[in-house]
């Protein structure tokens, strides 16, 4: 009988062990090494003993984030980031934990020339969160889960897997806009507990699902020329249009007074297009890739004639009126095809050259994104800035958007489509015109984005699109959540065989026990002891 409630006593302590234990392991400290950074250096440089999976951002020495490399992607010095290994060129190299230097008691006192001085005296602009929350490991987790269904489901173009958008790069730029963008421009991926990750999942997945009509379909970094203009019996595509489409003025399109940070017109800068539609219909070339160069005062873009297949140079203007291309280098690039030089302005302050020469961000130091937007589509990175460029349109655009009007908010439109259920497609609908549109109710919105004559085509296919993506390839329910929330438990979404609960007992189970005459009182007490146990454990397990 001691035997028994021992046993039972032992099943209780480890399953609370099992149970706590998947809470605690999101963060994972490096004793060995707590410093990766050699002094004064600024850069990424990799973290010992970690199989070149993990590496950190250095700033005088000093860390300031830590970030991981995922699947068949290690960490490369020549890169300052996570790269393909899959193919054996790129070699795993130890590194020892630097070791600070010693000052000789012989030599004389110098003026420390370490961080701390410098900014003691200069205010600092707002930093990124320095490293990743606890929720971001868990839905960073939950999406590694989900890889193969998104690749099967979501980065699928038209023609056939993408090659344009690549899971690597999506786990890497997602790594960057959580960990390295400022604390208020992230990419909200949840925040506590069971339904807070919920909520961060449905952005994810709204977030996908805008993606797949955007950059995914087309499996291309850069817009396609599309606007055209039917005149004599043929559709015309003014090469224009690369200063904006469907009466967008890309060019035009500024940032708010609080972020003044849009890119300025360069009207001697020239830049062409890596990706254009190449299979525009069969025998026909299609419009050639959006560029820009300057104007001389006689030289005229033209347009593309389908009739006659062939480029027309004469004094063409798109629907806005713009005959030439001089300062039009800001087309829409990336995931979901953000344009405008406001969206560059703010990835070059956040992560380019800028943030490296004026706040100490180092993720993208060589790269000036205002004079070479171009570098989105052609940069060795690009596979991740595909992504990034979305995911600061997302958070720029959709996560802070507020109605002056009727008080519409994004974010508590989200979680109020979660708690409800996630079952109303006019949470999506609403998000869909403020992508494409610019405003989530074209009925009061008075200045929104030109109409796209393709808009409620593909306005069904991101309401399916979502609908797919929350219940088969993230496996979200489509019902409320329960009553009672689980206060310490984050899940881990990872299960995807159902198991049906245990049914509630009407009644708490007897036990039966026959006595022999000889039983001793011991015995009786052990009973009484036992009797309560087994209906605690019975309990425990219906919970």
């Amino acid at each position: 009988m001691q035997f028994m409630l021992l046993r039972l006593v032992l099943l209780s302590w480890c399953s609370f062990v099992v149970v706590n234990s998947q809470d605690t392991n999101t963060v994972e400290v490096n004793f060995e090494c707590p410093n990766p950074c050699p002094w004064r250096f600024t850069g990424f440089i990799l973290i010992p003993n970690t199989s070149c999976k993990s590496y950190a951002q250095c700033r005088n020495g000093n860390p300031i984030g830590e970030f991981q490399c995922f699947g068949n992607y290690i960490f490369a010095e020549s890169k300052g980031g996570c790269d393909f290994a899959g193919d054996g060129d790129l070699e795993c190299q130890p590194v020892p934990c630097p070791v600070p230097p010693t000052q000789s008691p012989t030599e004389s006192p110098t003026i420390s020339e370490s961080p701390t001085n410098t900014l003691a005296t200069t205010p600092e602009p707002p930093r990124p969160t320095p490293f990743p929350t606890p929720v971001f490991f868990s839905f960073l987790s939950f999406v590694e889960s989900r890889r193969q269904s998104i690749e099967a489901a979501v980065l699928q173009s038209a023609s056939g897997p993408s090659t344009a958008y690549t899971m690597e790069g999506l786990m890497s730029a997602l790594d960057i806009v959580v960990n390295q963008f400022p604390s208020d421009k992230t990419f909200y991926v949840g925040e506590g507990e069971f339904s807070g990750l919920r909520y961060g999942v449905a952005n994810f997945a709204a977030f996908l699902s805008q993606a797949m009509s955007e950059g995914i379909r087309m499996d291309s970094c850069d817009e396609w020329n599309t606007d055209y203009i039917f005149q004599d019996n043929t559709e015309k595509f003014p090469r224009s249009n690369a200063c904006g489409q469907y009466k967008r003025a890309y060019d035009l399109e500024i940032c708010k007074s609080t972020e003044p940070f849009e890119c300025p017109i360069d009207r001697d800068m020239e830049v062409t297009a890596v990706d254009y539609n190449q299979n525009f219909m069969p025998g026909k070339t299609g419009p050639p890739a959006f560029s820009c160069k300057p104007y001389d005062g006689s030289s005229f873009s033209g347009f593309y004639d389908l009739f006659d297949d062939v480029i027309v140079e004469s004094a063409y203007s798109n629907s806005l009126g713009r005959t030439n291309v001089a300062g039009c280098c800001w087309w829409k690039r990336g995931a979901l095809m953000t344009g405008g030089r406001c969206a560059f302005g703010k990835l070059n302050k956040y992560v380019g050259k800028d943030a490296a020469d004026s706040r100490g961000i180092y993720v993208y130091p060589d790269i000036e994104f205002c004079s070479n937007p171009e570098a989105i589509c052609d940069h060795i990175r690009t596979h991740e800035l595909r992504w990034l460029i979305g995911f600061l349109d997302w958070s720029g655009r959709v996560e802070t958007y507020v109605d002056a009007i009727t008080g519409w908010s994004y974010m508590d439109e989200l979680k109020k489509f979660v708690d409800s259920g996630m079952a109303d497609d006019a949470f999506i609908t609403a998000v869909t015109n403020i992508v494409t549109k610019n405003c989530h109710n074209l009925d009061i919105c008075a200045d929104t984005w030109g109409e796209d004559p393709d808009k409620d085509y593909f306005e069904l296919n991101r309401r399916v699109d979502f609908r797919n993506i929350m219940t088969n390839v993230l496996n979200l329910p489509e019902t409320a959540p329960p009553t009672v929330t689980p206060k310490s438990i984050v899940p881990t979404f990872a299960p995807t065989v159902y198991i049906p609960p245990t049914p509630r007992p009407t009644s708490i189970p007897k036990t039966v026990v026959v006595l022999s005459p000889n039983s001793t009182s011991k015995c009786k007490y052990n009973m009484v002891v036992l009797a309560p146990m087994v209906a605690l454990a019975t309990w425990c397990v219906w919970l």
